[in-house]
C-alpha cells in the first residue's frame, strides 16, 4: 500500500480547493478508496495528463471506461455535454443540472467531459445498474452522435 507521500506526488499540489480538500487531505481519501483520481477536478487539465492513470496505477485501481452495459465511441463523441444534462442522476443529485448547467466539481456525477469527450468517471452511479430502477436510456436516446451505446 503507498504512503499518502507518494501519492501526493502524482497530484497538483496546488491546495485550489476546487475539490473541497486540501491536496494532502484528497490523497488521504485517495488511499482509503473513499475519492477517485477523477474527483479530482485539475487532473482532468492538459497540464496533467496521464497523472490519473497513474493514480490508478500506483493504488491497484483500474481505471473506469464505462459503466457495465455501456459503451462510449470516443472516434463519434463531439464533447456536446447533453449525456451530462440529461442523465438522470445528474437531474436527481444536482440542482444546477437541474436548471439546465453543468455539475460542478464537487457535485456527485456519473458523466465528465474531458478533453472535448465525455468519461464516465462513476460507474456506480448509474441507475441502469440498480435493479429496482426503471432502467434509463437518456444519454443514449440524445445523444446526437449517437456514441453511447447501452447493451
Amino acid at each position: 500500500m503507498p504512503a499518502v507521500e507518494e501519492i501526493q506526488e502524482f497530484l497538483p499540489n496546488l491546495d485550489c480547493g476546487r475539490c473541497g480538500l486540501t491536496c494532502a487531505e484528497f490523497a488521504g481519501f485517495l488511499l482509503t478508496r473513499e475519492l477517485a483520481p477523477e474527483d479530482c477536478p485539475v487532473l482532468h487539465e492538459p497540464d496533467y495528463a496521464g497523472f490519473i492513470e497513474a493514480l490508478h496505477e500506483l493504488l491497484g485501481q483500474p481505471t473506469v471506461q464505462a459503466a457495465a452495459g455501456m459503451q462510449i465511441d470516443l472516434e463519434k463523441c463531439i464533447g456536446c455535454g447533453i449525456c451530462v444534462a440529461m442523465c438522470e442522476f445528474h437531474l436527481g443529485n444536482c440542482a444546477d443540472a437541474r436548471l439546465g448547467k453543468g455539475p460542478r466539481p464537487q457535485d456527485k456525477v456519473i458523466f465528465h467531459i474531458v478533453n472535448g469527450g465525455a468519461v464516465v468517471v462513476h460507474q456506480e452511479r448509474c441507475t441502469r445498474l440498480l435493479q429496482a430502477a426503471e432502467k434509463c436510456s437518456k444519454c443514449a436516446e440524445y445523444c446526437p452522435t449517437k456514441a453511447i451505446v447501452l447493451f
